[in-house]
């Protein structure tokens, strides 16, 4: 790996040197910040503050990324903070002379965002599991944090940036909304950083995007899933099919992961010709990543974190949705620790009405399959 005195990998130690990748900015005539596909929060907060400090340094930047934002609270969190980023479609960015080019909560060579396989990438920083291909001018991997964002607004103190109160709000709701209010894989780095952010926050802001007004996709989407839901003893599994938005699988995998004796959950959705996936375990040192990608075999990409993890697979059409539905949930079950049970049973139990003029009792919750002779 290349700019050797600029890389960091492992856990989460204090404050770094950011000289190098100060250096590696300022050399630049343009930085352009590439997120993930379908960026989170905590990818939209990093790269946003990745675009102030260069700016900061008095280089122009933007911040670009693939797929589309559709999770409510993304949009909301977007739109009220007026966050600037373009989305990458067909003849809306040309490379000029003189860019660099950054990826933050993503790697190189990542099958989840958008930055050419043939490009050379000068900046790395990212939480995830690190990858063979990351190299670059500037690379900073940190696994043991819980967010990206952290990162960013270490080397935004360090640079001097000035955080304003936009800003704050962005990096504060990238930082609860990854670690679900500090519950999930939040290190004490986090905690403090949003600490130090919280008297810069708009408070009110921060609930709007919190809790945004949701389209009624949204809604379909979940009744979809409960329809779908099985369990085992600790394990839930949730084919939803056709979904409004990627993001709507992580989404509901969250949901589900909230159930009570659910250790291990797995949800997949079907959109734009791909199988979307998520797992979420409970067990904090379940390596759902590990999971994921032994999940989606050799023919799809997955990765993530100890316990959350996301994945993709093609998938022409929903007859072979339905074929792949099959298979993951084998490999899935199979791959959790201590191998849960193949038996699945459903969550709901929908009686069918008594004769065409009635109405559909309501639906009722299944037995357990503890309780199941």
């Amino acid at each position: 790996m290349s700019g050797a005195e600029g890389e960091r990998e492992g856990g989460v130690p204090p404050s770094r040197p950011w000289g190098p990748l100060c250096e590696v900015v300022g050399g630049a005539r343009r930085l352009v910040v590439f997120l993930h596909d379908n960026p989170d929060p905590d990818a939209i907060a990093s790269g946003w503050i990745l675009q102030r400090v260069a700016q900061h340094l008095g280089v122009r930047s933007r911040v670009v990324y693939g797929g589309h934002l559709g999770r409510a609270e993304n949009l909301a969190m977007v739109r009220l903070l007026r966050i600037p980023l373009t989305r990458l479609t067909k003849g809306t960015f040309q490379p000029r002379a003189g860019d660099r080019f950054a990826l933050v909560d993503t790697q190189p060579g990542s099958a989840n965002n958008s930055f050419p396989r043939k490009w050379r990438a000068h900046i790395v920083i990212d939480h995830h599991p690190r990858r063979r291909v990351s190299a670059a001018d500037f690379v900073d991997i940190r696994p043991g944090t819980g967010t990206c964002t952290t990162l960013l607004l270490d080397l935004a103190r360090t640079c001097g940036l000035p955080l304003d109160a936009r800003l704050a709000t962005a990096a504060a709701y990238a930082i609860v909304s990854e670690t679900q209010d500090l519950k999930r894989e939040s290190q004490r780095e986090d905690r403090a950083a949003l600490q130090e952010l919280m008297p810069l926050v708009r408070l009110a802001t921060l609930g709007r995007i919190r809790h945004p007004p949701r389209p009624r996709e949204y809604y379909l989407a979940v009744a979809q899933a409960m329809r779908n839901v099985q369990l085992g003893r600790n394990t839930c599994v949730c084919h939803v099919g056709p979904v409004p938005a990627p993001e709507s699988v992580a989404e509901l995998a969250d949901f589900l992961a909230g159930m009570e004796r659910v250790t291990w959950c797995l949800v997949t959705g079907l959109h734009a010709g791909t199988m979307v996936l998520s797992i979420r375990t409970t067990n904090a040192r379940g390596h759902a990543h590990r999971v994921m990608r032994r999940t989606v075999g050799s023919g799809g990409t997955g990765g993530g974190h100890r316990t959350m993890a996301g994945g993709q697979h093609p998938c022409a059409d929903e007859t072979e949705y339905r074929r792949l539905c099959a298979a993951m949930t084998e490999r899935f079950l199979a791959s959790v620790p201590h191998r849960a049970e193949v038996r699945l049973r459903p969550l709901v139990c929908e009686p069918a009405p008594p004769d065409g003029t009635k109405p559909a009792l309501p639906p009722t919750a299944c037995p357990p399959a503890e309780d199941v002779p």
